[in-house]
Formats: structure tokens, C-alpha cells, sequence
């Protein structure tokens, strides 16, 4: 079951069917039409006269929520829409059930009378209401990171916006690079952070890219794990905690967040300390507490509500991101040798040392955008800001399984390349890059919603992905990347013959170039090994075709499953039992995320490690014989260039890398006795494995 909180009224939902049968009656007996604004502003004192219902939808009871409601409610009796004029807050909470969510706005999308307004607050309320309203009810959105996550940009709205024209609210991007950066003061030997989120959300996968920007500049290690649900937060959070972390990172995540009693009793127990962007956690002994002021962001959100009853069309109101900051520590959280800065509690606004009583001050900010608030002082005397000029910019949705090494490589090439031929994000395209962290849950939501969004073309990097977007995307031009085979992932019967939507380029192995440098480098070489992923088309392609030429050489290939990187260490264990001479291991998402615990287990039984990656090299491959990731990368960005400019996907080949990289660790080499021939050393470049470089 589920609770509903009913402001000012005495009526009260029941659960699924009930709910919506009771919605369905009273549109029987109802015939009160809709009521909306279609532009401009009407006359304010009329429009706040007449009573009004309001529905506000919330995902779960955590502080942050609760608080971020009260503050919209606040904001909105203020202006006049309060029970003394007849107006009534339904509170719908799906205690965290999402499927109870969908059903709560199911019912409030459906209800007749029809709401004035619906108030959704978080990224996954506001996402389940924009697939609910299909009446196009006036919706304002709150408490979300960012919005162009569910297809809402930042700006003001432009005609073929993937915005709907009902749709107003703004993104309050948390402030991850202060919080890291106050914990890197407080802290300097915090190497390794740790955080849990889930990649089905688009507010989490913002956060994650800032954390992983701020810790890649102050020289920290980020460690991901993934988590859906509550119970999967803990259990991901023990694994954090067993590898080593430093420091615990709660971010933007709704199920991390109501984990967060569980998360912050484990790390306690482990003494690790926790920092989190939401100020209200330091009550949990959370350390430090950076993060956006839930109850100002609720008194913004209520601010647009108010615009949207007064009469303005929230098309008109720009979404813009607006982060009033609050600050909260708590002194018994910190760790061994952390340091009290005194810079960073004169912006506290509370300061837990117990048994001290908390240290508590007002801190003065401003809690209405300067846009909203500049709209609402023209009210009375003018309309609604004219529509912005329409500017047709095309979407480019990117799509990848996980980010490994490789994948970074391409991708990189791929980004660099469509700056050459002029793209900018947010200027001239739309380009967004959603990473399903290995999981394919995740995988088929982030599918879905770009389904939805019907983009001008789809990206996707890695062979799982391509698959999973062949299922579902039909109609929309395909541009795959990063991947073994377009003919095995399904997409076609050969290069020239494929499906019509769907083009791309292609990462060929160079099985006889690899067999000609691993002979030279062990002469006699009669076994080798690998670990493949059988739930990978590519991976299970790969090994097949590498089976094939080393069967043709006269060489034995063993081959270990291994269907995830925690299950490396095991797989790499059984080969090294089996009398190889090398592993020479293919390419797939399973290795290249854990490749390091494959040269670990091989170093053990002083075997060495050969690639068919270059970032295999970063992590202690021995040699690797590469195509080069990231001019498959550009080619894949002259594609989409291509099929923008009104060429048919149906009429460009798939492509294949053409280019060959022999990449050699001297060191490692020295350590195994490998030599090779002078006219292959001229043509190797040097790579340092602490490093990465390569010369």
C-alpha cells in the first residue's frame, strides 16, 4: 500500500485500480472542461481568486523531499493560494514504489475535475508525469538535477522543442566540485572515494560526471558501484567499503538516498567517513554536507507554480539552473587526521560536535531565480516575455554499456572529431552520452526513453548497446561505434547489405598481426589462453575467430568464461592452472573493465598478459597489438556527420579499422624474457604503464 496526504481536504485515494476507477467516476459525473493558459499572462488578481486544486507528487518521504514540499506550499500561500481562498493540496507519495508512482500519476493525470496544476518533485516523479499527462495539464517540476536528462533543455522554450508546451521548472545541478573540494581540504590523504548510483536516472549519471571531473583534477580515484533499489545500495556499498575506499560520496541518487541510514551505519562501522550532497544527512553523522538548500529549491519551484496559476503559459517560462547552496558538518563523522577548516565552517549554516550542542546560524540566500522573480514583478503591469525565436538544432543520442578504457579511447575520438567538423553541444546539436554501468535494466530504460525522444540519430558504443537499440529503434537513423562486428550484433548480412537505418564503423581485430608478434615474442608458442564473455556477441565472436587462426597456426587456444569483472580473478586463476604459455586476451566489456585483475592473477604464475586494446597497456599488458580506438571514433563522428546532412544510412558501408598499433611495456618485457625483432621494436611505440603514455 501507499500513502496519500491530503492538504486541506478530507478525501483520500486508494491504491491502483481503485484509484483510477474513482478518477473515472467522477468524470462521469463531471463536465467541467480543462482550463489552461495558451499564452501571455492574464489578469493576476483574477486568476489567484478563483479556488484551485493542486496535485504535488513526491517519490519517497526522505528529509530532502518533505522539506523541498513544505517549501512549495509555503511560497504558494504566500501568494495567495491558500484555504482561505479555496485552494487544496493533494500530496500524493509513493514511498519509493516506482510502480505505485505510475499509478498515482496515472490517476492524478486522469482525475476530473481536472487539476489546475501538477507539482512533481524529483527527476523520477517528473519523468513518470511527462508519460502520464497525456491531457497536457499544467506541470511544474522541481528537485531534479537535470533536466535535459527527460528531454527538457535549459533555456527558453523554441518551437520543436523536445519541452513540452505544458512543462515548466528549473535543474539544480549539486554542487559536486565544492563538496570534493571541501573534502580534499579537510582531508589531502583521501585517495580512493567510493559512491553508488543508479545509471537509470539522469539526475545520479549528471552527478557521477561531475564527480568524475573534479576527482580526475584534485588526483582522486573514483570507485562506482550500481545500485537500483535500496537493498542493492547496501549491498553495493559493502563492496565499495571491501575495496579499499577512503571516503563515502552520497550523491543525487533517489534509492541511495533513502539508503542513506543503512549506507552511513555501514561506512561507521568500517570507519569510513561519509560526505553527501545533501545537507540534512549530516544529522546521520555524515561529515561534510554540501549540497542544494532543499527548502529554498521547494520556495523557487512554488515560485513558477505561482507564475502558472497567475495565467503565464509555462512555455514561457525559461528552465534555467538555479542552486541556492546550503552547508552542514558534523564533526563526529570525520576521520583519522581530517582537519577542521575554519573557512569551511564560517559557511556552515549548522555544526554538529557533539556532546556540544549544534552550532546553528541563519545564512541569507536567494531563494527565487532572478528570471522567475523579474516575471512575477511584471505581472501586474505587463504580459508573459515573448517567445524565444525558433532554432532547429539536431539530437544526437549516445549510448554505451559501460565506460571501460576502450570505450573512452573511441570516444574520445569520436568527440574530438565532431568539434573539427563544427558541432557544439548546446550551440548547433543536442549530443547526450547515457552509460548503462554494466547493467541491462538499466540498458533497456535508457533505450526506451531515447525511443521516446525520437532524436535524428542514435549512437550507440559497444555491441550490447547496439543490440539492445536494434530491438527497439527502428525508424531513426543508427550509427553504431565501438564494436566487433555489425554483422554478428544482428545488424546486417554483410557490410554492403545491412538495415537501412543502421551504419557505422567497425573495431576488426588484427588476429595475424597479433599471431606474427606473439610467435616472435615466444618462440615454440603451442598454448595459449584467454577469458571471454558469453553473454557478449562480441565477446563469443572474438574468441571464435581468434580460435579459428590460432587453430591454423598449430596453437591451442583455452578459454575461460567469465561473464563479469568480478569474476575475472577466478577465470584468470583457472587459465594460469592449464599450462599456458600467454594469455592473449580479446577484447570485451567483462576484460576491459577488469583487465587489471587478469594481469594480477597472471603476474602470480609469471605468465604475461598480450592486448588487443591500447588501454589494456594503462592496466599491465605486456604488449598490445591495437587498432586505434580513437580514429574509429572519428570515423563514427563522419558518419553521423554524413547521415545529418540527408544521406541514407542504407547507402554507407559498414567500415572497418584501418590502422594497426604495436604498443610495448620494456619493463614487463625485461621481466618475462621477451625479445623481438629490431624491425618490429622500430615500429612499437613505448608505453609506461604508471602513466599511460606512449612515445
Amino acid at each position: 500500500m501507499y500513502r496519500v496526504e491530503v492538504f486541506y481536504s478530507a478525501r483520500r485515494l486508494i491504491l491502483g485500480i481503485l484509484l483510477i476507477a474513482a478518477a473515472s467516476a467522477v468524470l462521469v459525473l463531471s463536465d467541467r472542461s480543462i482550463q489552461r493558459p495558451t499564452g501571455g499572462a492574464l489578469d493576476a488578481a483574477a486568476q489567484a481568486a478563483r479556488p484551485r486544486r493542486i496535485a504535488v507528487i513526491q517519490i519517497s518521504s526522505i528529509d530532502a523531499m518533505n522539506v523541498g514540499r513544505l517549501g512549495v506550499i509555503e511560497r504558494l500561500k504566500e501568494a495567495g493560494f491558500s484555504e482561505s481562498t479555496g485552494t487544496t493540496f493533494d500530496i500524493f507519495n509513493a514511498e519509493g514504489d516506482v510502480g505505485t508512482l505510475g499509478q498515482m500519476a496515472a490517476a492524478v493525470c486522469s482525475a476530473s475535475p481536472p487539476y489546475d496544476l501538477i507539482v512533481s518533485l524529483s527527476t523520477v516523479a517528473t519523468q513518470t508525469v511527462l508519460r502520464a499527462n497525456k491531457r497536457g495539464l499544467p506541470h511544474v517540476f522541481g528537485l531534479v538535477v537535470s533536466p535535459p536528462g527527460f528531454g527538457v533543455p535549459l533555456g527558453p522554450w523554441t518551437e520543436g522543442s523536445t519541452r513540452p508546451t505544458n512543462v515548466a521548472g528549473f535543474g539544480t545541478l549539486q554542487p559536486a566540485k565544492l563538496l570534493l573540494m571541501a573534502m580534499h581540504t579537510s582531508a589531502p590523504n583521501v585517495k580512493r572515494l567510493g559512491c553508488v548510483w543508479n545509471p537509470a536516472e539522469s539526475n545520479a549519471e549528471a552527478s557521477v560526471k561531475l564527480g568524475r571531473a573534479a576527482c580526475a583534477e584534485l588526483g582522486i580515484e573514483l570507485l562506482e558501484a550500481n545500485g537500483t533499489n535500496v537493498s542493492e545500495v547496501a549491498t553495493a556499498t559493502d563492496v565499495l567499503i571491501s575495496r579499499g575506499i577512503d571516503c563515502f560520496w552520497i550523491l543525487a541518487d533517489t534509492n541511495v538516498i533513502a539508503a542513506a541510514p543503512t549506507v552511513t551505519d555501514r561506512c561507521r562501522k568500517a570507519h569510513v567517513p561519509v560526505i553527501t550532497n545533501f545537507p540534512e544527512l549530516s544529522k546521520l553523522g555524515a561529515a561534510i554536507n554540501y549540497g542544494a538548500d532543499y527548502r529554498a529549491m521547494g520556495v523557487s519551484t512554488g515560485a513558477i507554480a505561482e507564475l502558472v496559476l497567475k495565467g503565464v503559459a509555462p512555455r514561457d517560462i525559461p528552465c534555467e539552473n538555479f542552486l541556492p547552496i546550503a552547508l552542514q558538518l558534523n564533526y563526529s563523522g570525520f576521520g583519522e587526521n581530517w582537519i577542521r577548516v575554519p573557512e569551511l565552517a564560517a559557511l556552515a549554516e549548522t555544526i554538529y560536535d557533539p556532546p556540544a550542542p549544534p552550532i546553528v546560524r541563519k545564512v541569507v540566500q536567494e531563494l527565487v531565480p532572478p528570471s522567475i522573480g523579474a516575471m512575477l514583478a511584471a505581472l501586474p503591469a505587463a504580459g508573459a516575455s515573448a517567445n524565444a525565436a525558433p532554432l532547429a538544432m539536431p539530437t544526437i543520442a549516445v549510448l554505451t554499456y559501460n565506460r571501460t578504457p576502450n570505450f573512452e579511447d573511441c570516444y574520445r575520438g569520436f568527440m574530438q572529431e565532431m568539434g573539427v567538423i563544427g558541432y557544439k553541444n548546446g550551440v548547433n546539436c543536442t549530443l547526450q552520452l547515457r552509460d548503462a554501468q554494466l547493467d541491462i535494466g538499466a540498458l533497456g530504460t535508457i533505450v526506451a526513453a531515447i525511443a521516446e525522444e525520437k532524436p535524428d540519430v542514435v549512437v550507440p558504443f559497444t555491441t550490447t548497446a547496439l543490440q539492445a537499440t536494434l530491438r527497439r529503434i527502428k525508424n531513426v537513423p543508427i550509427v553504431f561505434s565501438f564494436i566487433a562486428s555489425g554483422v554478428a550484433a544482428g545488424a546486417g548480412k554483410s557490410n554492403d547489405d545491412h538495415l537501412p537505418n543502421v551504419t557505422g564503423a567497425q573495431l576488426t581485430c588484427d588476429w595475424a598481426r597479433m599471431l606474427e608478434v606473439a610467435t616472435a615474442a615466444i618462440p615454440n608458442l603451442k598454448k595459449v589462453g584467454t577469458v571471454f564473455a558469453p553473454s557478449e556477441v562480441n565477446s563469443v565472436y572474438h574468441r571464435n575467430e581468434w580460435q579459428h587462426v590460432l587453430n591454423a597456426a598449430g596453437i591451442e587456444l583455452i578459454s575461460v568464461a567469465a561473464d563479469r569483472p568480478t569474476e575475472l580473478p577466478e577465470a584468470a586463476e583457472g587459465l594460469a592452472t592449464q599450462g599456458i604459455q600467454a594469455i592473449l586476451q580479446i577484447s570485451d566489456s567483462s576484460s576491459s573493465t577488469g583487465f587489471a585483475a587478469i594481469v594480477k592473477s597472471a603476474d602470480r604464475s609469471k605468465i604475461p598478459v598480450f592486448a588487443f586494446s591500447p588501454g589494456a597497456m594503462r592496466a599491465g599488458a605486456t604488449i598490445s597489438v591495437s587498432r586505434d580506438f580513437e580514429d574509429v571514433g572519428r570515423e563514427s563522428a563522419r558518419i553521423v556527420d554524413k547521415v545529418l546532412h540527408g544521406q541514407s544510412p542504407a547507402s554507407i558501408p559498414f567500415t572497418d579499422a584501418k590502422e594497426t598499433m604495436l604498443l610495448i611495456n620494456p619493463i614487463r618485457m625485461a621481466r618475462y624474457g621477451i625479445t623481438l625483432p629490431k624491425p618490429m621494436m622500430d615500429g612499437a611505440r613505448v608505453v609506461t604503464e604508471s602513466t599511460g603514455s606512449a612515445k
